[in-house]
């Protein structure tokens, strides 16, 4: 007689075996997704900049809101003036009052002037890699985790729901946000910067968490800047500028 619906012991250790291979390849999966440290540097972003203005009083100084600030350079704040920067790599910003300033990636020096920096304590941001291939609402493929992954291939994480937007060719453009996790890609947003620069306004339709997006910077019909970006609420990082922008590269 058949018996019906029983496996042989060397079918129940294959189900086992590839059962035991499936919650490893799980758990795997959600230990990269939860990597956290600091975030690459920006070149493939098309910007090698360490830091961003987020205010400044000092005309001889040449900067302006959302300048971004790169190792080696060096500004004249005068007498008084006064610049404060966040940090790029997500931890650390700066009040700098008076002096002839150069930057560096460890930070700033003053001569002539103070620097009062913040570090924040237990901070880390995250580096996480949207795929091309997330083809849900809600999912982000990881492409690779630290020492795995290449620069080029990643992507902007960030903590907060209202990003900044910085876009390298600068002056005006449309800017158009793409929630790309969606087949066709979906748009969430549009609105009209300046300058170079557009903040995402508290009254825009809020953006989800883990979801890839698309920010596309249009002038003259043209696309002028593209980049990807994504929101991890869970990170632990200060709400400076810096960890709300996504620069956006020329295409």
């Amino acid at each position: 007689m058949k018996t019906v619906g029983r496996q042989s012991p060397l079918s129940y250790r294959k189900v086992l075996a590839i059962g035991t291979g499936l919650v490893v390849a799980l758990a795997v999966s959600g230990a990269a997704l939860r990597v956290a440290h600091a975030q690459a540097p920006l070149a493939h972003l098309g910007t090698n900049a360490i830091a961003v203005v987020e205010d400044v009083s000092a005309p001889s100084s040449g900067l302006s809101f959302m300048d971004f600030v790169f190792a080696g350079q060096s500004v004249d704040l005068g007498a008084d003036g006064k610049l404060t920067v966040s940090y790029l790599s997500g931890c650390r910003s700066e009040t700098i009052t008076g002096g002839k300033v150069r930057f560096d990636t460890t930070g700033a020096v003053a001569e002539g002037g103070t620097v009062k920096a913040t570090v924040a304590p237990n901070c880390q941001t995250a580096s996480a890699q949207i795929g091309a291939d997330a083809t849900e609402a809600g999912a982000v493929a990881v492409r690779g985790a630290e020492g795995l992954g290449g620069d080029e291939d990643q992507d902007r994480v960030i903590r907060s729901s209202e990003p900044a937007f910085r876009w390298l060719a600068g002056g005006a453009g449309e800017v158009r946000i793409y929630n790309v996790g969606r087949v066709p890609a979906q748009l969430v947003w549009s609105g009209e910067g300046q300058d170079g620069h557009i903040e995402y306004p508290a009254s825009a339709p809020r953006l989800t968490a883990n979801v890839p997006y698309r920010v596309e910077v249009r002038s003259g019909g043209a696309v002028i800047g593209v980049a990807r970006f994504s929101i991890d609420p869970s990170l632990s990082e200060p709400d400076t500028l810096a960890n709300r922008l996504v620069p956006v590269a020329k295409p």
